[in-house]
């Protein structure tokens, strides 16, 4: 089992838990939820050979609904030897480098709210994916 790291973040007044997990060669799966006092030092993030959530936080009861972002990400390791070849003004054209930081998770945050994601609800999920870049993106819900 592969473990993952929970993070905090604080945004507009309100503390979340966030996690990134692979989902694909090419894209990571943002996960967000609402901070309780409930997973005060007992939240441990993990996920099974299947990448379902083995996490507290990560099923529908106690928590809220978590939030969840795909984005597209390409490993620089799985493409080191064509990013080594490759014009460097080509690259971004091709390739999404951009890791995942608490800035654009704040960004997710304020995505998915304004989309019409409420953490204080219970129940699966709110799934989106993320077109564009982290500068500048738009959220598309999953059906």
């Amino acid at each position: 089992m592969a473990r993952r790291t929970l993070r905090r973040i604080h945004v507009d007044g309100r503390d979340y838990r966030w996690t990134v997990r692979s989902r694909d060669a090419g894209h990571v799966v943002v996960r967000v939820w609402p901070d309780t006092p409930e997973c005060a030092g007992r939240c441990e993030g993990s996920e099974d050979a299947g990448g379902r959530s083995r996490s507290r936080l990560g099923r529908t009861g106690g928590a809220g609904r978590p939030l969840e972002v795909t984005l597209r990400f390409d490993d620089p390791w799985l493409h080191y030897g064509v990013l080594l070849t490759a014009p460097a003004e080509r690259i971004a054209e091709v390739f999404q480098l951009a890791p995942v930081t608490p800035a654009l998770t704040a960004a997710l945050v304020r995505a998915g709210l304004a989309a019409g994601w409420r953490p204080e609800q219970q129940g699966a999920p709110r799934r989106f994916t993320m077109d564009g870049g982290p500068a500048d993106f738009t959220l598309h819900r999953e059906e």
